[in-house]
């Protein structure tokens, strides 16, 4: 159906999802920063994204996580609107809401270019959603 890229550092998380989209016949490209993303996507066709907001490496976060990544994606939608990687849809998701002072982070995520947010832990049949809703209302 279609290809995703997923930003994610949790890799059993990761990998979970990964299987979930694939048994709706969806193939699932994973990779754990935003720099790494950006490549992808320069470099091969997807139709969503699917991306964590903040990417944690050696226990601590990176400036290399969706929250940037998506500000990106968006900004190329503003300047350049020949580029395909600005009409990607996206998908934030995070656990992080739940950290002092992060109330509000998924707000912010649509406020710079998420076209959906899902917050930790979602049900399958949540995600399954906002993949469908991406798919038909933004296509590449």
């Amino acid at each position: 159906m279609a290809r995703i890229l997923l930003l994610e550092d949790d890799e059993e998380f990761a990998e979970l999802l990964k299987m979930d989209l694939e048994l709706s016949d969806h193939e699932v490209i994973i990779t754990d920063s935003g720099s790494k993303a950006l490549d992808h996507l320069t470099n091969g066709h997807f139709d969503l994204l699917i991306a964590d907001i903040y990417i944690w490496k050696g226990g601590r976060v990176q400036n290399d996580g969706g929250l940037l990544l998506a500000g990106r994606l968006r900004r190329l939608r503003i300047t350049d609107k020949s580029d395909r990687r600005g009409r990607i849809p996206i998908i934030v998701i995070s656990g992080a809401i739940n950290r002092p002072g992060q109330a509000n982070i998924l707000n912010v995520a649509s406020s710079v270019g998420a076209d959906a947010v899902l917050a930790k832990p979602f049900s399958s049949d949540d995600m399954h959603d906002a993949v469908t809703r991406m798919l038909i209302d933004h296509p590449v």
